[in-house]
């Protein structure tokens, strides 16, 4: 990858306007979760954890992070985070929610670029 600039602007610009749009800071896979794995998620004490994670996508902050482990040539870590965070917008998306479409978007969108500048860095 020339420049982390592009990613960034994928990864933290979109998802954050994306995020305004609707009003302000939202929460984005929280409103798509099945009751049941809400309550197993809560019973297991990790609704707060849950909640943080999933506010700090929203507003592109884990964005920001893939980007920085980018940077500093640790792919494996934005790798991981890109894939985490596209996967449960995809299945956010899934319930039929719209907002979390333009997440899985925009991080998956990350992914393929992380990954092809991986694949670019080892030839």
């Amino acid at each position: 990858m020339r420049s982390p600039a592009g990613v960034l602007l994928v990864l933290v610009a979109i998802p954050t306007a994306a995020n305004l749009a609707g009003g302000g800071p939202t929460w984005i896979w929280t409103p798509s979760l099945p009751t049941p794995l809400l309550r197993l998620v809560t019973e297991a004490g990790l609704l707060d954890v849950w909640l943080v994670a999933d506010l700090l996508a929203a507003v592109g902050v884990l964005g920001g992070l893939a980007v920085a482990a980018t940077a500093v040539a640790e792919q494996a870590v934005a790798a991981t985070l890109l894939a985490l965070v596209g996967a449960l917008s995809v299945a956010a998306a899934v319930t039929g929610a719209l907002l979390p479409l333009w997440y899985a978007l925009a991080y998956t969108a990350g992914l393929v670029l992380v990954l092809r500048a991986g694949r670019r860095s080892t030839r």
